[in-house]
Formats: C-alpha cells, sequence, structure tokens
C-alpha cells in the first residue's frame, strides 16, 4: 500500500540484511506514473511490463529486498512465476494513517488513489502481514524475526 512505509522499512531491512535494496516506484514506465499523478489507478494492463522488469530484477540477485505495492495475489504469483522464491510482507497501517503519509510527501501516488489501493488488496496464506504502527526498527525486527 502506498504510504505504508515500504520504502523506509525495506531499505532498513536490506541494510540489516546486508543486501540490495530495489524500490519498485522506480521501475514504472512513464505512461505509469503520468496516469497515477492525473488520479487515474493502474490496471492489470498497466501494471503487466511493470511486474515482468521487477521480475527480472529480482532474478538478477540471490537476495534483495524490494518495496513493492503487489497488492494482488497474480501479481505475486507472476514475481514468483520470474524470479523463483520470494517471499511477501504486507505493511498493515490504519487508513487514516496511510492518507496522512500520503499528504504529507511529495510523490507520483496521490491520496485519492488511496481506495481503489485498498480495493485491490488481496490478502492470503501467501503473504505475511506485519503491524507496520511501530518503528521502522521494530517493524525490521518483526520481519526478521528479532522481536514483536
Amino acid at each position: 500500500m502506498s504510504g505504508c512505509g515500504k520504502t523506509t522499512v525495506g531499505r532498513a531491512l536490506a541494510a540489516k540484511l546486508g543486501v540490495p535494496f530495489l524500490d519498485a516506484d522506480d521501475f514504472h514506465p512513464p505512461a505509469n506514473v503520468a496516469k497515477m499523478r492525473a488520479g487515474t489507478p493502474l490496471d492489470d494492463a498497466d501494471r503487466a511490463p511493470w511486474l515482468e522488469v521487477l521480475g527480472s530484477e529480482l532474478a538478477k540477485h540471490d537476495s534483495v529486498v524490494l518495496a513493492c505495492s503487489a497488492l494482488k495475489r497474480a501479481y505475486r504469483d507472476r514475481l514468483r512465476e520470474l524470479a523463483g522464491p520470494v517471499a511477501f510482507v504486507v505493511l498493515e497501517v490504519r487508513r487514516e494513517i496511510l492518507e496522512s503519509r500520503m499528504r504529507g510527501r511529495d510523490h507520483f501516488m496521490p491520496p485519492e488513489l488511496l481506495d481503489s489501493q485498498l480495493a485491490d488488496l488481496e490478502l492470503g496464506d501467501d503473504v505475511r502481514v506485519v503491524d507496520a504502527s511501530k518503528s521502522p526498527e521494530r517493524v525490521v525486527a518483526t520481519v526478521i524475526g528479532e522481536g514483536g
């Protein structure tokens, strides 16, 4: 979800593990960025080429942390098909906090698209849900099994 702390936690997790960090936002084609900036949610067709690039990037690394809004199970399945085994962590944050964070930053993803992301989110047995309301350090510790 946009605003949940993917980049902050991802960078800290990558540093703790000593692996590269990638931000999926950096791989969106200009048309996707323009669409989101205009307040139009991406659809599956928009995301398909982006997922291909991300899967290719993941496959280049033995270990890597990727901050990515792979909201649907089909997106996560495609990344697994392209990159091999991938573990997904969903950072859970209350909607009002997400919106507040989104309003307080300069990013191409406007707060008006939050509801479309929440509607697309598919949780299941292929993801680990972690409470991200704590400090990034505590969230990282939880992700790697050092705390809760």
